[in-house]
């Protein structure tokens, strides 16, 4: 097992709501596993807004509260966590965060999702979209889940597309099934690509075995049981979140195809539809070097 591949600082975005609480507890269980350096994050402002059911104002003591119980609930576990508290107003609650993390450098952001349909997210300000925008390193996004769907991760769900994506995906995939028993199921999506004037890209065979038995190969390497699954051609999110739903996958990694909010709702971004489509926490690879 390559050294040193676990997430060694850890930055966790907060709010207090459900889906961050869900957040919260697979950040601890990231940190514990790999001695990670926390820092809590969680951005207070003076603007109303929906909280708890209700149209409210967080005062500073309350998000001062909430940061330190947060921090508590590391320190229990051993990990070692500081705290932040950002200000910002309603629209720049992402770029806030995205500034912490510029400067704490983390090698994992972990943010809650509502897990809203693409459209809804764009005009709702989806703060976990636009992280993932934003930000070069891996981003671990996790929707609310229920206490019987808590657990550590065992199946990891590898989604890659192009050759790019191999190199962050399995780096991720490893990162988070370090030294557990993991089972990892790496998958692509057959690609017709058709240009403006017609012109089509059908991805032969040989490229997508290519492409698949180099990250399978990696992950073996690695210590990582993994099989591979190629399937047919249609809407990327949607298939893939249907197989991570019937092999019952605790976790989906996909590469890091990061475009913004609008642009991936006309171009079809898979990590911006997974986050809405998928049951299961998605971590975003790190962006593909240029």
């Amino acid at each position: 097992m390559t050294q040193n591949m676990g997430f060694k600082r850890i930055l966790l975005a907060t709010d207090g709501s459900g889906q961050a609480d869900s957040a919260v507890e697979a950040a601890i269980e990231l940190a514990v596993l790999s001695s990670a350096r926390v820092r809590v994050a969680h951005v207070w402002n003076l603007e109303v807004h929906h909280r708890h059911g209700i149209w409210d104002v967080e005062m500073r003591s309350e998000a001062e509260q909430l940061v330190q119980k947060t921090v508590e609930r590391f320190t229990a576990a051993g990990v070692l966590a500081e705290s932040e508290i950002l200000r910002a107003d309603n629209r720049h609650v992402a770029a806030a965060i995205a500034l912490s993390a510029r400067q704490f450098e983390p090698d994992l952001v972990v943010v809650g999702s509502r897990g809203l349909s693409d459209l809804q997210s764009i005009f709702r300000h989806s703060v976990g979209h636009q992280i993932v925008a934003a930000l070069d390193c891996p981003v671990l996004v996790v929707r609310q889940r229920r206490p019987e769907e808590s657990g550590p991760v065992r199946r990891i769900l590898v989604a890659i597309a192009g050759g790019g994506d191999v190199t962050p995906a399995v780096r991720a995939a490893v990162a988070a099934g370090l030294g557990r028993d993991s089972q990892v199921l790496v998958a692509h999506v057959a690609q017709d690509i058709f240009g403006a004037q017609g012109f089509a890209y059908v991805e032969s065979d040989d490229e997508i075995a290519k492409t698949v038995g180099e990250a399978v190969n990696r992950l073996k390497e690695e210590g990582i049981t993994a099989d591979s699954i190629v399937l047919p051609s249609g809407p990327v999110a949607r298939t893939v979140a249907s197989l991570a739903s019937s092999w019952a996958a605790d976790l989906i990694v996909v590469g890091s195809n990061r475009l913004g909010d609008l642009t991936g709702l006309v171009l079809g971004s898979v990590s911006h539809a997974l986050i809405s489509a998928a049951e299961v926490p998605v971590l975003i690879a790190a962006r593909a070097k240029s």
